[in-house]
């Protein structure tokens, strides 16, 4: 949770994972209705040998969320997203990180192919980064594609408090977009789970919650006990309500402003917990990419939704022939009535207008068969895996193979292997699968072959009842978890770990560091 309070009335909320404070932060002048720090040059700089070096503080900000909502965050380089870094293909990288928070963290490049080393997992490929300490990695930019990063340290707590940002490799062979504007989903909430019961839920109202500032810390507690049945993700359910868009809420979500004719990408990342749906209204598009890997010659639909879970990326271009103000929703698919809100599409000369969001479609794309089918290069399969995603209680603890993390299921491949895991959702919740160090296709679903493009991924939405295949080639050795994006989920048991066999990590993890690479 996000310690968030309202500057008018200064209602103090405290972080459900790191507890609460007597303090009230109150906005300083330069702060209310608008957000001190200004977004980084995203070129980092160039050292002689050629690398692009960016450096990363990680550091607590007073973020505002729109005029009158600020949040305590935790950020990178003070902006929520943190800075964008755009590379370009071929390109050598440099991250320097230096840890400015009272707790240890650690930075992963979610969906980039990295040397294990560079993976940013505390316990699994490097011990995590202690208060006042740097951690440098690098990189070698040769899989064009959108992509994020974000902690993987005690992640239900760190990047729901901001620890988040896009990683874009530009291809050398593509032509500039007069548009092309990354699209983070996030949510906040403006309540403490952790200070709340059940019985204390009943019949409050978000909209009416005046009484929050006078609770005392531990005068409420969230237990099996009090919770009168509610799940943890229940819970949560009830507790997020506000939805943002790099990182700014409502009113304060930055307009894209285009011209007709224009070419436009929009990158859409979900840095959040829950499943988005977005639909873009009386405008035809195309799906180019799914988690940065190309669709093969992808058609052009109009009046049709997309879902994208915790961690997908879906780029879109879309072809600007309808002038007026239109607003993209986007709306949380289990919890639309909190959680909803529009991103401002308005041509020149249409500014100051109503936003129009045109008719809503009860179609959704399917990546199944979206796209033009191609035949993919895979060999035999040497290795084959189940993945039977579970939970013991109904939605507080989360399993694989009926195994909790740390005492966590393990499939062992070996470097050529070509690997087969059939993952089955026997939940109520959606699950956004993430295999680190390697994309994998998906051949099929619910038994039946992918009939579009091939669909080639590293965060897969595997949703109630749902099978799917997908294989991918070992040709990345190290340990490598495979988990649950919904980072309540993982932290809840639900990860495994690919590990290659032979394979001797570089780093020994360090007793008296606090590793919780969940």
């Amino acid at each position: 949770m996000k310690k968030t309070f309202l500057c008018s009335g200064i209602i103090l909320l405290s972080s459900v994972m790191i507890g609460c404070s007597n303090e009230v932060l109150e906005p300083s002048e330069e702060q209310q209705g608008s957000n001190e720090n200004v977004e980084p040059d995203q070129g980092g700089q160039l050292t002689e040998d050629g690398t692009k070096v960016f450096d990363l503080n990680v550091t607590e900000t007073e973020w505002m969320l729109d005029d009158e909502m600020m949040t305590d965050a935790w950020t990178y380089n003070g902006t929520i997203p943190g800075q964008e870094i755009r590379v370009e293909e071929g390109d050598t990288v440099r991250l320097n990180v230096e840890n400015e928070l009272e707790v240890p963290t650690a930075v992963h490049l979610h969906g980039f192919p990295v040397p294990n080393e560079m993976d940013g997992v505390p316990g699994v490929t490097q011990n995590a980064i202690m208060p006042g300490e740097e951690f440098t990695y690098d990189y070698q930019a040769d899989v064009p594609g959108t992509y994020w990063y974000h902690s993987h340290q005690d992640g239900a707590t760190q990047v729901d408090k901001g620890l988040y940002g896009v990683f874009i490799v530009e291809p050398e062979d593509e032509d500039a977009f007069d548009v092309d504007e990354a699209i983070v989903i996030d949510e906040f909430s403006s309540m403490d789970m952790g200070e709340m019961n059940h019985g204390d839920m009943d019949g409050m109202e978000h909209e009416n919650m005046s009484g929050m500032d006078e609770m005392e810390h531990g005068e409420m507690t969230m237990s099996d006990e009090n919770m009168d049945g509610m799940s943890h993700t229940e819970m949560m359910n009830q507790m997020y309500n506000t939805l943002v868009i790099n990182g700014q809420a409502d009113t304060q979500i930055e307009t894209i402003e285009v011209k007709e004719g224009d070419t436009a990408k929009l990158r859409f990342v979900n840095a959040g917990l829950f499943t988005q749906v977005v639909s873009i209204p009386e405008h035809s598009f195309r799906v180019t990419h799914y988690d940065g890997q190309a669709v093969n010659e992808p058609s052009e639909i109009s009046e049709t939704k997309f879902r994208i879970a915790p961690a997908e990326r879906y780029d879109i271009e879309i072809d600007l022939d309808n002038p007026g103000a239109w607003g993209i929703q986007v709306f949380a698919e289990e919890n639309q009535e909190r959680l909803n809100t529009l991103i401002p599409l308005v041509y020149d000369g249409n500014e100051g207008q109503d936003l129009q969001t045109g008719d809503s479609s009860s179609s959704f794309l399917d990546i199944t068969t979206y796209g033009e089918a191609k035949d993919i290069d895979l060999d035999d399969i040497t290795k084959e895996f189940d993945m039977l995603l579970g939970t013991d209680d109904g939605g507080d603890t989360f399993t694989v193979n009926g195994k909790q993390f740390p005492d966590h299921e393990i499939y062992e491949v070996e470097e050529g292997d070509v690997v087969k895991v059939t993952i089955e959702n026997d939940t109520d919740f959606d699950h956004p699968m993430h295999l680190h160090g390697e994309f994998f296709n998906v051949i099929s679903k619910n038994g039946e072959p992918i009939q579009g493009s091939p669909v080639l991924k590293d965060t897969l939405n595997v949703r109630p009842d749902e099978t799917y295949e997908i294989v991918f080639e070992a040709n990345n050795p190290g340990n490598w978890m495979f988990h649950c994006h919904e980072f309540h989920h993982a932290e809840g048991g639900m990860i495994a770990e690919v590990q290659y066999m032979g394979f001797e990590p570089s780093f020994t993890p360090d007793p008296d560091i606090p590793n919780k690479p969940e």
